[in-house]
């Protein structure tokens, strides 16, 4: 038998996957049969036919083999989340690998813990810290685990821009009692993210986070959800993320190439151990070239640096 024709399993796996694409409308029967033809020839998978071919863009096979696995992203038509969300846009691309890298990470060094409660904490704005909060956030969502993304960011939020949602009532409004909290926002295409807004910006964030009011909330939520992704201020500008840190008893730290200074990282960690939370570790962000990602068409600005150092 040659090693270029396909056993009954293998034709019958392809038939498949070519029948997902008919049904999603974006192939004929007849463009199946020569993607399959050119399969068998060149020993390519079918996506890789495909596109090769030209019948298929590399985010249309990513949209359907999500649906294959039940894997949710918003690789389906629509614009509702921003193009930064590369663990929505671009699941299976090298900088979605990273932040899946480091959510295995932080599960090992949290050693199964459940619920847990993480807060990202930075220097300055513009580091990637409300880039990596959402991104660690859909995640965890993705592995079916019950998550919510909290902005307590009440002073440059911008977690309700990101997943383009309502930013009327949130962490604020909760706080100084104005409203009570039911459940974040739903996610469209994410059954199991949950997006908590900052609201309004108040007059007052730093006192209507004392009196443990944020760990309070987080602990009555502790039977809804499995993990907690708060994102916080800079810190060097506000002592609100010491605050958010101390409530929330877990953090970590993130630093960007060519902006952040290693001794503002130490400075950092030092003002977080005062908190007593755990501190699990630090990332480094760097920024990529401005080049049109191929997965989004859209201009991916921030990459993880390839370590993740735990602080002692």
């Amino acid at each position: 038998m040659s090693d270029n024709i396909e056993t009954p399993s293998e034709i019958k796996r392809t038939d498949k996957i070519g029948e997902r694409f008919i049904q999603a409308g974006l192939l004929s029967k007849e463009q199946v049969t020569h993607i399959v033809d050119v399969q068998n020839r060149s020993n390519l998978r079918f996506g890789e036919a495909a596109i090769q071919l030209g019948l298929l863009q590399e985010q249309q096979v990513q949209a359907v083999l999500s649906q294959q696995f039940n894997y949710a992203t918003a690789l389906v038509p629509g614009d509702h989340l921003d193009k930064s969300l590369v663990m929505a846009y671009a699941p299976f691309s090298l900088e979605s690998e990273q932040i899946r890298h480091l959510r295995a990470e932080i599960a090992i060094r949290l050693n199964g813990q459940s619920p847990f409660a993480l807060a990202l904490v930075s220097p300055e704005n513009g580091e990637g810290r409300s880039y990596l909060a959402a991104n660690l956030a859909i995640a965890f969502s993705q592995m079916k685990k019950r998550t919510l993304l909290i902005d307590a960011d009440m002073r440059s939020p911008s977690q309700h821009k990101l997943f383009n949602i309502d930013n009327k009532t949130g962490l604020s409004t909760i706080l100084a009692k104005r409203t009570n909290f039911t459940e974040g926002q739903v996610i469209p295409n994410f059954p199991h993210l949950h997006v908590l807004p900052a609201g309004p910006i108040p007059p007052n964030p730093q006192e209507i986070l004392l009196d443990s009011a944020l760990s309070e909330l987080i602990a009555s939520l502790a039977d809804k959800y499995d993990v907690f992704i708060v994102d916080t201020p800079a810190a060097v500008r506000y002592s609100d993320a010491q605050t958010i840190t101390q409530q929330v008893g877990i953090c970590l730290l993130v630093g960007r190439k060519h902006r952040t200074e290693l001794s503002e990282l130490q400075n950092l960690q030092s003002e977080m151990t005062t908190t007593g939370a755990q501190i699990i570790g630090s990332v480094y962000n760097e920024y990529a070239d401005l080049q049109d990602d191929p997965l989004t068409n859209s201009k991916l600005w921030r990459r993880l640096s390839k370590w993740f150092k735990k602080k002692s």
